[in-house]
């Protein structure tokens, strides 16, 4: 499971390289949200509370999994309900000691990129079975289908559009490099089900504590420290009533966002 440590450390091509290597499939939290293809064949998407069915299947059935740079919040985790062996052994790879003892799991503390390196290297041979392999992708095609059918905006162009059609129309028209910034509402929620994110920085969307009054300045932030990217901001929950005046400042620093 790919959490935010991922990103931080630069450790996605790694990632990417162990679950080829190996054939694991790879879940993702919100932090981690990018970090592997959307199209991978090894992706199955967002892990718990706001989680995929492909993901969460997967993690209802493991019986050990390899957390890399996850907190292993209440969303993450479904609130301890994600995992349904009671017997699943985790195995939490973080700079921080704390959080790699987190669910009674074996702490590595240690950099991500570093330990995903060498977990290649010492797994070199070794494959996960075929079968769980194939079936995992095949979870992750169901879930595609059913984000595609919910981005679908059917042929009644007078029909008020749904929220998840909203979002399918903003990420098709989206570059694989342009940055969505979320944080409040349900958004947050749907965007990680659904949103089919290809690079690493591109999602920046916070959740778990719902910071109202981030989206604006937050994506001006993003575009000051990534002006050759395009970046999107999605409001909710009232927070474009919270934080309007950060408008003036976005005209201010000549900042050009996406709404």
């Amino acid at each position: 499971m790919a959490g935010g440590g991922v990103v931080y450390s630069e450790a996605a091509e790694a990632s990417r390289q162990l679950a080829e290597v190996t054939g694991i499939p790879v879940a993702e939290t919100q932090a981690g949200k990018g970090s592997l293809a959307w199209d991978h064949l090894q992706a199955v998407g967002a892990i718990g509370a706001t989680g995929t069915t492909a993901a969460n299947t997967l993690a209802a059935e493991s019986d050990l999994v390899l957390g890399i740079g996850t907190r292993w919040s209440d969303f993450t985790t479904a609130s301890m309900s994600a995992f349904a062996d009671r017997a699943a052994r985790f195995v939490n790879i973080n700079v921080a000691d704390f959080d790699g003892h987190k669910l009674s799991g074996l702490s590595v503390v240690a950099d991500a990129r570093e330990a995903l390196q060498a977990l290649t290297t010492q797994l070199a041979g070794w494959r996960a079975e075929p079968a769980y392999t194939r079936r995992a992708s095949d979870l992750a095609a169901a879930w595609d289908g059913a984000v595609s059918a919910a981005y679908d905006l059917g042929g009644d162009l007078g029909a008020v559009p749904r929220q998840s059609q909203v979002i399918g129309a903003v990420n098709d028209l989206s570059g694989a490099r342009d940055v969505v910034v979320c944080a409040a509402g349900s958004m947050p929620g749907d965007l990680h089900k659904t949103w089919r994110a290809s690079d690493a920085k591109g999602y920046q969307v916070e959740y778990g504590y719902s910071c109202m009054g981030y989206e604006i300045a937050g994506g001006l932030g993003v575009k000051m420290a990534a002006p050759d990217r395009e970046v999107i901001v999605v409001v909710g929950d009232g927070s474009h009533l919270m934080m309007a005046q950060e408008l003036v400042t976005a005209v201010q620093e000549e900042s050009s966002l996406s709404w």
